[in-house]
């Protein structure tokens, strides 16, 4: 599978989230679940839009992003604007928050739950985060929530160099993402459901060492890197509602973000690798990976 294939996959997956979502109109317990497993407070959640929380993160970025107002945020795969919108509040009338992402229907949904929210002082930018069509030196903080682990391990240092190049001197990142504890067998690198589901593409420790350093950003960088003590099975909801919605049973709230929204990449796949998958609920994710904080300056 080529790079525009797989990183279509990804954008049909989140497409399908967004979709479900707009038609719902609101969210449900399991992504609350998610949200507060991984940090976010209960106040923050109910100050948003019902919709705005989608449960696929992996942390809270801006528990470590030490935002102030008057500064410009920018949020690298800003999904339904959950975290944009949080930035937008922190930053108050006199900043700005920005939300990156290259699924037009993620960015409709978001859109709208700004309008609702009242957030004027939001704006969305449709674009890979390869490759985004902002100013140098733009940003005062970089936030990203569970979206690094989704590029390609040979585009992973362009998206550190242009974080780089977005940030003012001084500035920061504020990353939470999936990584991997140890080196993943063919069978769960080549799993496209545990790829959308943010498992598989996962970077090794060493090499998002690399890419802050290479990148050009400083620190101890074994202190930067920090896992969380956070349950990544919470995710195995998720798979058992969307394997019940299969079946025939009902809905819930899930928005199945360790499988496929559709049969499609499940139905891809074969041999060994549709085995994996039908062992995602009994596979413990937390032996494989964990949720990890970094934070990390750019040199005045």
């Amino acid at each position: 599978m080529d790079s525009s294939e797989t990183y279509g996959n990804v954008q049909d997956h989140y497409a399908g989230i967004a979709r479900r979502t707009a038609v719902e109109d609101h969210t449900g317990d399991y992504q609350e679940k998610v949200a507060t497993a991984f940090g976010y407070k209960l106040e923050d959640l109910w100050s948003l839009p019902g919709s705005a929380n989608l449960g696929v993160g992996c942390g809270n970025p801006l528990a470590i992003a030490n935002v102030q107002k008057g500064e410009t945020v920018i949020d690298l795969g800003c999904g339904g604007g959950i975290d944009v919108l949080l930035a937008a509040n922190k930053v108050g009338p006199e900043g700005k928050a920005v939300g990156v992402d290259m699924t037009t229907d993620m960015l409709d949904l978001a859109r709208r739950n700004a309008e609702k929210a009242g957030a004027s002082n939001v704006s969305f930018v449709e674009a890979p985060i390869t490759s985004i069509p902002l100013a140098s030196s733009a940003a005062d903080c970089i936030i990203s929530n569970c979206v690094l682990n989704l590029v390609l391990q040979v585009d992973k240092p362009i998206v550190f160099r242009e974080m780089f190049r977005l940030l003012k001197p001084g500035g920061r990142i504020a990353i939470t993402d999936i990584l991997a504890r140890k080196p993943f067998p063919n069978e769960i690198r080549k799993n496209l459901s545990l790829y959308v589901g943010c498992i598989a593409g996962a970077s090794e420790v060493r090499d998002y060492e690399r890419f802050l350093r290479d990148a050009g950003f400083e620190g101890k960088l074994t202190d930067i890197l920090r896992r969380t003590t956070r349950d990544l099975n919470v995710y195995r909801e998720a798979f058992q509602a969307e394997q019940s919605d299969k079946s025939g049973g009902s809905r819930s709230q899930a928005p199945a973000c360790s499988c496929c929204s559709t049969g499609s990449c499940c139905s891809a796949q074969t041999g060994e690798s549709q085995g994996w998958a039908q062992s995602i609920p009994n596979l413990d994710f937390n032996e494989w990976a964990g949720s990890f904080q970094v934070y990390a300056i750019k040199p005045n």
